[in-house]
């Protein structure tokens, strides 16, 4: 599929802020600063929503895709909507074509597919595709790299070159649906576990949300979004105030000095500050999801399924398990299904309820902790590229 190069038509014409990284509150403030009143800039900013971003259905065309990735923008389209001339110009000032360039498309045996998206810098960030027999999931980046290091992750390996505005997180959805097209099931959820760590971008994060789950523009629902965190603990009160999703928080290791050997964050926020700080901000309602990464000889162990348990002890959640994938470091192991069985099993005899999460993608390098797509293609500023 050859999607429209909104980065092409974006080197003729001075950058603007994207229309898909404003909620509808943030567009209607920017309305009345043009001379509308509140009820005027509501209204406009509804319209102007519905229009441009209102289309995450299926595609039927290939045409259809087009138009909601570069849809027409000016005044006469204004007009159109019943939008008054006083909130042409500031609504001219704003792009509303994704900020996305689908590099390339990587299709797996398994059904999903890995996307390569470039930024109109030239930045470059992978977003996943991940069907299942009831919902399609797309994985989305928060940041280019990662600056958290974390030793079974190879984005982690990057370092972390810089923040993803709110709109390029949207568009990666946007894109996505597009490539996804009017295959079944359709796309309904949303995880912020691509590259990046999302609170260290928290802001863009929370205001991409909004976007994501306004009816009037792509209308998912608040539950159907996931942001995972590596566990910074002094960022969840915030998140629990500002961003309409759930939470899910990676443990990987049943005590601090086995989970500071692999994730450098918890010797800022060791495991009792992190569950300290999620117990007194959660809010009673929230059922949170622990991540579990399972590493042969490391952390499988029924021992550790005990620890594991205890650990959680108190707090509403899942435990999603995840056997590891291959890494940036070959002494990282996979466990063995058996393994994987007895860990999953032990746990689930105290009661805490468990999922797995199998493999999805790996062979293209699209499963967790495989996300390294500045190492895929030519560096930023290669004049050419060639088209997905």
């Amino acid at each position: 599929m050859v999607l429209p190069s909104p980065l092409a038509a974006s080197r003729a014409r001075p950058r603007l802020p994207l229309l898909s990284s404003l909620p509808a509150g943030d567009l209607a403030d920017l309305l009345v600063a043009a001379g509308g009143t509140p009820s005027q800039a509501r209204s406009a900013a509804a319209k102007a929503i519905a229009y441009a971003l209102g289309g995450r259905r299926p595609s039927r065309s290939r045409a259809e895709g087009q138009e909601w990735l570069t849809p027409r923008w000016d005044a006469e389209v204004f007009a159109e909507l019943g939008i008054g001339a006083w909130a042409h110009p500031a609504l001219s000032g704003l792009d509303a074509a994704a900020s996305l360039d689908l590099f390339e498309r990587a299709p797996s045996e398994d059904g999903t597919e890995r996307l390569v998206l470039r930024c109109r810098d030239g930045s470059v960030v992978e977003t996943v595709i991940i069907p299942g027999p009831a919902r399609t999931t797309v994985c989305i980046s928060s940041q280019v790299g990662c600056a958290r290091a974390c030793t079974f992750c190879e984005t982690g390996n990057l370092g972390l070159s810089r923040q993803l505005d709110a709109g390029e997180i949207v568009d990666q959805v946007r894109v996505a649906s597009v490539v996804w097209g009017s295959r079944a099931p359709a796309i309904s959820n949303v995880v912020f576990m691509g590259m990046g760590e999302p609170f260290d971008n928290l802001t863009e994060v929370s205001r991409a949300a909004s976007v994501l789950t306004d009816e009037r523009g792509l209308g998912l629902s608040r539950s159907r979004i996931t942001v995972s965190t590596v566990g910074v603990a002094d960022r969840l009160e915030a998140f629990f105030r500002t961003c309409p999703a759930e939470l899910a928080i990676s443990l990987n290791a049943p005590d601090d000095a086995r989970r500071s050997a692999i994730m450098p964050i918890n010797k800022r926020f060791p495991l009792e500050a992190l569950l300290g700080e999620l117990k007194a901000h959660k809010p009673r309602s929230k059922i949170v999801l622990f991540e579990y990464v399972l590493i042969a000889g490391f952390n499988d162990a029924e021992a550790d399924a005990d620890l594991l348990a205890a650990l959680v002890e108190g707090v509403r959640c899942r435990v999603n398990v995840i056997p590891v994938n291959p890494g940036p470091d070959p002494a990282i192991r996979t466990p063995s299904p058996d393994a994987v069985d007895r860990f999953v099993a032990r746990l689930a005899s105290h009661d805490v309820v468990t999922l797995v999460r199998r493999p999805r993608g790996r062979a293209v390098g699209g499963a967790c902790g495989q996300l390294v797509s500045q190492l895929r293609i030519p560096q930023a500023g290669s004049a050419t590229l060639p088209r997905a």
